[in-house]
């Protein structure tokens, strides 16, 4: 297949870390960008990495090559029905800790971890109820989550289980950044956006499992980007598409395993490219943002959220996104990011679920 090529260097990008704007210059930027006319704005050319990346969705499969992804699909067995009522909203925290109860092997597992040395906490937990009142539910339904999936897949390489733990620290980071920002949009319900963001990298962890030797990939530092290419010259499709079929696998509701089909679509297909609706694009460009805030933290080693930057960096992942933001007045989402106040959520927990968990 030649829809997509080798890991190219990038040309044109590169931006010195004095050039990197503070929050008010990133202000500035993101207004003066929301208040042109689109047609006085002229889109810098397209690195080549870009140009050379076709992004692959199912559609572009043969029937031998989505053979090949049902057969890792089908070797992750389906995890604990509780995955699936998280999935489905459970906001009330009472019905939380009441569905975290009832699997024994998940609440113990939740307990190991908010009690391990992560946390620091100076009074151990020793219930379900305490841990979903100091945690939130958005993060214990992380940590079930995780749980869950690491018992029906295999980690057993420290290489796996270091890219595993990355993966998480990732997802569940993003998973908080979802909720603020479908907060910040007056979206109806933050929750499912929390938990598309969530599990848009289940497709990672099935990899991981199912073909230890991609474990390498997921190295500090690396980019979406990079982690694209890889997958498509090794199994001729990516994390998305993984991610997609294993929510229809295990019958997840259809508006998850649908997004968790676009999730990286910003990454290489530019805005006057898209086909899907307004609506649909806000979505998607929504999960994608809060994608590249855990992959910042976890891959980048991003340490304050304030620093978190997509104007003026190095990272070809950012590329199309100023335009997506300008195109469908998102640039709000920035801002929340440099605002404490509103960032709390997302900071804290990226103090709280350290790499050692």
């Amino acid at each position: 297949m030649g829809w997509f090529s080798k890991k190219q260097e990038s040309e044109g990008v590169k931006v010195s870390a004095e050039a990197e704007a503070p929050p008010a210059i990133v202000e500035e930027e993101i207004e003066a960008v929301d208040e042109a006319d689109e047609e006085e704005i002229a889109r810098p050319p397209t690195p080549a990495a870009l140009a050379d990346l076709f992004l692959v969705l199912e559609e572009h499969l043969t029937e031998i090559e989505l053979e090949e992804l049902s057969e890792i699909v089908a070797s992750i067995p389906q995890p604990p029905p509780l995955v699936d009522r998280l999935t489905r909203g459970l906001e009330d925290m009472e019905e939380l800790r009441e569905a975290i109860l009832s699997s024994p092997t998940l609440s113990a597992e939740v307990l190991r971890v908010v009690n391990s040395a992560a946390f620091m906490l100076r009074t151990p937990i020793s219930s379900i109820e305490h841990a979903v009142t100091y945690l939130g539910a958005t993060m214990v339904k992380g940590l079930v989550v995780q749980s869950a999936v690491a018992q029906v897949m295999s980690f057993e390489t420290d290489v796996q289980k270091a890219a595993y733990m990355r993966v998480w620290r990732s997802s569940i980071i993003a998973s908080a950044a979802a909720h603020a920002f479908a907060e910040a949009l007056r979206f109806e319900h933050p929750s499912v956006f929390a938990t598309r963001a969530l599990l848009a990298n289940v497709g990672d962890l099935a990899l991981i499992s199912a073909r230890p030797s991609m474990a390498s990939i997921y190295a500090p530092h690396s980019t979406l980007l990079a982690r694209v290419e890889e997958q498509q010259a090794e199994i001729m499709a990516n994390s998305a598409i993984l991610s997609s079929l294993l929510a229809r696998e295990w019958k997840l509701p259809e508006d998850l395993f649908t997004a968790l089909r676009y999730s990286i679509t910003p990454l290489s297909w530019p805005p006057d490219q898209e086909t899907r609706s307004a609506k649909e694009q806000r979505e998607d460009v929504l999960l994608y943002l809060a994608c590249r805030v855990g992959d910042a933290i976890a891959y980048g080693g991003l340490k304050e959220i304030e620093e978190f930057r997509i104007l003026g960096v190095e990272s070809l992942d950012f590329f199309y996104l100023p335009e997506y933001l300008r195109r469908l007045d998102l640039g709000d989402l920035l801002l929340l990011l440099q605002d404490p106040n509103r960032n709390r959520r997302i900071r804290q927990t990226a103090e709280k679920f350290s790499e050692e968990l």
